[in-house]
């Protein structure tokens, strides 16, 4: 219950309820029924707000009884906060319905009394007795998951396309409809995606890109991008299967569909082996010695991370640029970036003039450091006091539960239940304290390193570390160097640097770092 009820005047309600079969059963009858429960609510001390009968009427469930049906009105509107029924069957024979009405008591913070069963709300065996409901009622809200898991199955095997998320481009279904119908205008773009990927040799992003420019939109009536071309490319929907699980590989199954195919299977199993032969490449390069500025630079128009675009000149040297990977086309054609590319070296000399600008740390404010070390701490040593108070709570909670028990409150079955689970509680508050106070930095460790260690010593040393150093340094303590490149004389990049920051340097292997070492020791 939301509230205890005791400090609350109770309005009962009295239900009563008999079938035809059990009117002529002693003890059952409606007045029966209804002299006991006044009795009992007298003694108790509770106001009877109205007796609700249900006469010659089944309890298999609550749809066609009048009087019950009143009093679930009755609690919604908080005409009355207590329940008092002869027994439960009384209430309902349905285990559903029985679940549905502890729910809408306990939500109404309206106190539930059984004579026959002694059960109380405001008693620890009634609350016992609603957990125990609860207990009930997540079994059986597992068994529906899993009876739906089971129906989505079976629908699958006999040959029927879910579509939970969304219809396969290329195909339609209206409402009521078992059966996928052909999409004409969409399944003639499926088609000649498969006849561009497999005859015609066009890489996934040349697809996209020409569908893009075609302004076609996509199911979602977005763009087109490499993985919406390779999903449609890898759905054996368009052979006519149906496939089910497609995010476990331990469930996963295909079986023959009841809707029409779209290509032949001799497409569609070309397409699968020209996949399964293309090296995978990330579409965010990693850094790399030649480029160590990949990964930390970010464009001032859009916000994308650039990535790396190697080429050789006409001297048969490597060359490596930058590029935003946003440079693309939407459906209008229109270019969704601006950013021209960088090349390396005017990106580095652009780096090394603006850290040489930097004379003090009032030219700094706008390099952000997340040097958040006290914060942290001072969060964890909060977060280990909140615990030693869980467990103290605990402890106070089990020394209640054994007061309960010689006092004979309690039954000993009760007491073991309640007990298991504080002491399951206890243990996994006692597990987290303790990796708590692990967690906390020791007395030895060196001070944290301050801003103008980095920035004073990568003034001083970055022209005379190695390309390795420096992408080491670049991926150890930056977080982003934001950009804005602009076309210069004879088209080229020019970039200039709007914002440089940093991670979090208060970690113990950042303070330990050998690059910051190196950093340090170098002269000029």
């Amino acid at each position: 219950m939301k509230n205890s009820t005791k400090d609350v005047a109770l309005r009962t309600a009295i239900y009563v309820r008999v079938s035809t079969d059990e009117q002529a059963q002693e003890g059952f009858s409606i007045r029966a029924q209804t002299d006991k429960l006044k009795s009992y609510a007298l003694l108790k001390d509770w106001q009877i707000y109205d007796v609700y009968s249900d006469e010659g009427i089944s309890g298999k469930n609550i749809v066609d009884r009048p009087a019950i049906n009143r009093l679930i009105d009755d609690v919604n509107e908080g005409k009355v906060n207590n329940v008092l029924v002869f027994k439960v069957d009384r209430l309902t024979r349905s285990t559903k319905n029985l679940l549905e009405l502890v729910e809408l008591f306990e939500e109404s913070n309206c106190a539930f009394n059984s004579l026959t069963e002694s059960i109380d709300t405001d008693t620890p065996s009634g609350r016992m007795f609603l957990k125990i409901i609860g207990i009930f009622a997540e079994f059986e809200r597992e068994n529906l998951v899993s009876r739906l898991k089971l129906g989505f199955e079976r629908k699958a095997k006999e040959g029927y396309s879910l579509a939970g998320h969304i219809i396969s481009y290329g195909y339609s279904r209206e409402a009521g409809q078992k059966i996928q119908t052909i999409n004409p205008t969409e399944s003639k773009i499926v088609k000649e995606i498969f006849e561009m990927y497999v005859d015609k040799n066009k890489s996934m992003t040349g697809i996209a890109k020409i569908l893009n420019q075609r302004k076609i939109p996509t199911k979602m009536n977005a763009t087109w991008d490499v993985k919406a071309i390779k999903r449609l490319l890898t759905n054996p929907t368009y052979i006519g299967k149906v496939r089910y699980a497609i995010n476990d590989e331990n469930r996963y199954f295909e079986t023959d569909g009841h809707h029409e195919r779209i290509i032949s299977d001799e497409l569609f199993n070309l397409a699968q082996t020209k996949i399964a032969n293309i090296p995978q490449y990330s579409r965010t390069k990693r850094p790399k010695e030649s480029s160590y500025f990949c990964g930390v630079i970010t464009c001032g128009y859009c916000g994308s991370k650039f990535t790396t675009h190697n080429k050789t000149t006409k001297t048969g040297e490597p060359r490596v640029s930058y590029r935003c990977p946003k440079k693309s086309f939407n459906l209008g054609g229109d270019i969704i970036c601006r950013s021209p590319e960088i090349r390396h070296e005017v990106l580095e000399s652009t780096f090394i003039e603006y850290i040489n600008r930097i004379h003090d740390l009032t030219e700094t404010d706008d390099i952000n450091i997340d040097n958040n070390h006290n914060a942290k701490i001072q969060e964890l040593q909060k977060y280990i006091q909140d615990c030693e108070k869980k467990l103290e709570n605990l402890q106070a909670r089990k020394k209640k539960i054994m007061e309960q028990y010689v006092n004979e409150e309690i039954s000993f079955d009760e007491y073991k239940v309640m007990l298991g689970v504080f002491d399951e509680k206890f243990d996994m508050v006692t597990a987290e304290l303790q990796r708590s106070r692990l967690e906390l930095p020791s007395e030895n460790e060196p001070t944290e390193i301050v801003k103008t260690d980095i920035i004073q010593n990568i003034k001083e040393n970055w022209e005379h570390l190695n390309n390795g150093e420096k992408m080491t340094f670049l991926q150890r303590f930056v977080k982003r160097i934001n950009i804005r490149v602009e076309k210069g004389f004879g088209g080229r990049g020019i970039a200039k640097i709007e914002r440089l920051e940093f991670n979090s340097v208060a970690e113990p292997e950042i303070k330990r770092s050998s690059v910051l070492t190196r950093l340090k020791g170098l002269q000029r």
